[in-house]
C-alpha cells in the first residue's frame, strides 16, 4: 500500500513542499512506494503577485525536479547574485551581501511555478476548496499550506519585528542591470525592488501604527517614481508553537510561520521543515525534537532581520527610532558565530556575512 502524502495550497510552500518529496523519493529510488496529491483552490486561494527570492538551496531544487534550466525558463527566473542595501547604517549608502560566485540564487513569479507544478505531470492535482483537511483527505499526512488565513490563534507566538504593512506597485519595465535584490531604507522602513524576466516589482514596508497609509503611499509613489499602488496589506510577524496540528496535518509555508521578506529567508524555511517534517513522520526524530528544530531555525531568522535593525539607517525618524528600540536578545550562538567562535551557519548566514554586513555600517 501506498504511503499518501496531501498537501493543500499550491503557492510557493505547496510547490516547494510538493518538488521536495519528489526530489527526494525519486532520487531515493522509493517513488513508486508513495502517491504525492496537491489540492488547490485559486478562486479562494490565490498565488502571491509580486516576484519572489531565494536563498542558495532552492535553485538546485527546482531546477533538478522541474529539469528547467535557464534556457528552458518557464517560471520567468533571474538571477540573484545577492542583496543590495541602500540607505542602511551611518557609513556607506550602499551594502552589498554577496553571494559567492559559483552559487546563484533567483528571482521567480510565483504564478508560474504554480503553473509549472500543477502541469508537471508528477502529482495528481485537484481542484477543491478543503476546509477541514482530517476530516476531507484520505491521506497519511497532510500538509496545510493555505496561506495565512483561519489559523488558530492560540497555537501562535509573536516575532520581534518593526514592520506591520506593505504597499504593492504595478510592475514596471525590467531593468537588465539589476541581478540582484535591493532592499532600499525610507524614512518609513524600507522597499524591496525585485527584478523579474520582463519587469521589475516593487513593495514598500512600514509600520501603520508609526506612518499613516496615505503618507506611505505618497512617499512611496514620489520617492521611487510609481504610477500608483494596485494593493495594501496587512500582516503579523509569528511563528507556530507547534507545527503539527491534529493526527496527520503539519503546518507549512504562512500556516506556520511568517516574517518581513529583507533576507528572503520564506522558500529557504519551507525548503528546511520538508527536512523536519520527515524525520518526524518516519520516526528519525521526535515530532517534538522536529518541531524545536525547525522553531529555533525561525527564532534565528528573526535575530538576523533585528541584526540589522541595530545599526539603523540614514534616517532619523520615528520608525528607525522604534525600529532600533527593540528587544534583541538573542542567544550566545549568535555572537559565537557572528566572532566566529563556532564555524556553524546561523539562521543562513555565516560569520563572513556578519563582517561584511558590519564593515559596512559601522
Amino acid at each position: 500500500m501506498k504511503y499518501k502524502i496531501a498537501i493543500i495550497g499550491a503557492g510557493n510552500a505547496g510547490c516547494i513542499t510538493a518538488l521536495h518529496f519528489f526530489k527526494h523519493l525519486r532520487d531515493g529510488g522509493d517513488l513508486d512506494n508513495f502517491e504525492i496529491k496537491i489540492y488547490h483552490s485559486p478562486e479562494y486561494h490565490p498565488i502571491e503577485k509580486v516576484g519572489q527570492g531565494t536563498t542558495l538551496t532552492v535553485p538546485e531544487l527546482l531546477a533538478d525536479a522541474l529539469d528547467i534550466n535557464w534556457y528552458d525558463n518557464p517560471i520567468g527566473a533571474t538571477f540573484k547574485s545577492g542583496i543590495l542595501y541602500e540607505g542602511w547604517g551611518k557609513k556607506q549608502d550602499k551594502i552589498f551581501h554577496p553571494f559567492m560566485w559559483n552559487d546563484m540564487g533567483i528571482h521567480f513569479v510565483p504564478k508560474k511555478l504554480s503553473e509549472v507544478v500543477l502541469n508537471s505531470g508528477h502529482f495528481e492535482v485537484i481542484e477543491r476548496t478543503i476546509k477541514d483537511p482530517e476530516n476531507e483527505i484520505d491521506s497519511n499526512v497532510i500538509f496545510g499550506c493555505r496561506g495565512r488565513h483561519n489559523r488558530n490563534l492560540d497555537n501562535y507566538e509573536k516575532l520581534i519585528n518593526p514592520l506591520n504593512s506593505v504597499l504593492l506597485s504595478k510592475e514596471y519595465e525590467k531593468d537588465n542591470n539589476l541581478i540582484y535584490t535591493k532592499c532600499v531604507a525610507t524614512p518609513n522602513g524600507w522597499t524591496f525592488v525585485i527584478p523579474n524576466q520582463d519587469s521589475v516589482s516593487y513593495g514598500y514596508l512600514y509600520n501603520n501604527t508609526i506612518t499613516k497609509k496615505e503618507d506611505a503611499i505618497e512617499d512611496f509613489t514620489s520617492r521611487f517614481n510609481l504610477d500608483c499602488v494596485i494593493d495594501t496589506l496587512e500582516f503579523d510577524n509569528y511563528v507556530a508553537k507547534n507545527f503539527r496540528i491534529g493526527e496527520r496535518t503539519i503546518l507549512q509555508g504562512n500556516m506556520y510561520a511568517f516574517i518581513e521578506p529583507m533576507e528572503a529567508t520564506a522558500v529557504g524555511l519551507y525548503h528546511r521543515l520538508c527536512k523536519c517534517a520527515w524525520d518526524g513522520m518516519f520516526n528519525v526524530h521526535s515530532f517534538d525534537r522536529c518541531n524545536n528544530n525547525i522553531k529555533n531555525k525561525m527564532i534565528e531568522l528573526q535575530n538576523i532581520v533585528l541584526w540589522h535593525y541595530q545599526y539603523g539607517s540614514k534616517y532619523d525618524t520615528p520608525f528607525w527610532k522604534y525600529a532600533k528600540s527593540l528587544p534583541f536578545n538573542p542567544d550566545q550562538r549568535f555572537y559565537d558565530v557572528a566572532n566566529g567562535k563556532l564555524d556553524e551557519e546561523y539562521g543562513q548566514w555565516e560569520q563572513w556575512n556578519f563582517e561584511n554586513w558590519k564593515d559596512g555600517v559601522q
